[in-house]
């Protein structure tokens, strides 16, 4: 079924592929469009979007901002955000810069652990990548042979609770949704199902929430329905995303929005826009 891929990483952030391959591949699914949503960073947008023109293939310009919210990681996505405004935040910069420092933190831990890595190398592989994340770790561990896959890297050693996790600077959820309206763009609620409370979801779509991404590959049927049916509830667009990073794992187009949605989405972004006028 044609829709919007709403969520994807490229290699700007902790994604393995470029943004030409990322759009080759959506058009051979037959999309009707994407969205680049890198970790803080838009540094990708313009690679995606001059490919897109030229291939005569819609694609939105997006972030993944990561917040705290009482012990809780909430992530949330922005669409069509004015990608020199955003940039040009200090904020942005700031968790960029947490980001380079928790990689080598975390091989320091790697290290006390009997896994011997190089941060720097690390850090010079990603290339232009310009949000280092645990992805990138977990690529050198499994290319040293401490583990067999990327996976095996988080469940073992570098997701949450595990011995090799460290936590980042991050945002308040209502700092994320502010920033990116103030950017002009259209705030949307991350994969609800994986750790957000109910209660959250109402405070903030009064901060300015317009969208929430009912259709993920960490969401199951229930969950499926009842984003859908609070999205109609709270009067805001029903998004849907892939949230891929790299082949083997999830492909491009494996969870999509809808074009109403999308179409909708947009409207209330012009409608919020229109208010502040």
């Amino acid at each position: 079924m044609p829709g919007f891929d709403m969520h994807i990483h490229s290699i700007a952030s902790d994604g393995s592929w470029s943004a030409q391959q990322i759009i080759d591949a959506a058009i051979a699914k037959g999309l009707d469009g994407i969205a680049i949503t890198d970790h803080d960073t838009v540094t990708g947008i313009k690679a995606a979007i001059d490919y897109g023109k030229k291939c005569n293939f819609p694609v939105i310009p997006g972030i993944e901002l990561s917040t705290k919210h009482d012990g809780r990681d909430i992530h949330v996505l922005g669409y069509w955000i004015d990608t020199d405004d955003i940039e040009a935040d200090g904020r942005l910069r700031e968790l960029r810069e947490a980001r380079e420092q928790r990689c080598y933190k975390i091989v320091a831990r790697l290290d006390m652990l009997g896994m011997k890595l190089d941060a720097d190398k690390i850090i010079a592989s990603a290339g232009n990548c310009d949000s280092i994340g645990r992805p990138h770790i977990a690529k050198a561990m499994v290319e040293s042979g401490y583990v067999d896959n990327i996976k095996e890297a988080f469940v073992k050693w570098l997701g949450q609770g595990m011995p090799a996790y460290v936590p980042r600077m991050k945002m308040t959820p209502y700092e994320a949704v502010k920033r990116i309206t103030d950017a002009k763009g259209a705030a949307v609620l991350a994969h609800p199902g994986v750790g957000v409370p109910d209660y959250l979801i109402g405070r903030l779509v009064k901060q300015g929430i317009i969208g929430i991404e009912a259709f993920h590959p960490e969401h199951n049927i229930a969950d499926e329905k009842k984003y859908l049916q609070l999205s109609h509830r709270l009067r805001i667009a029903a998004t849907g995303g892939s949230d891929f990073h790299s082949a083997g794992m999830r492909c491009v187009g494996y969870r999509v929005a809808a074009l109403s949605q999308v179409e909708l989405l947009a409207r209330l972004r012009q409608q919020k826009l229109a208010a502040r006028d």
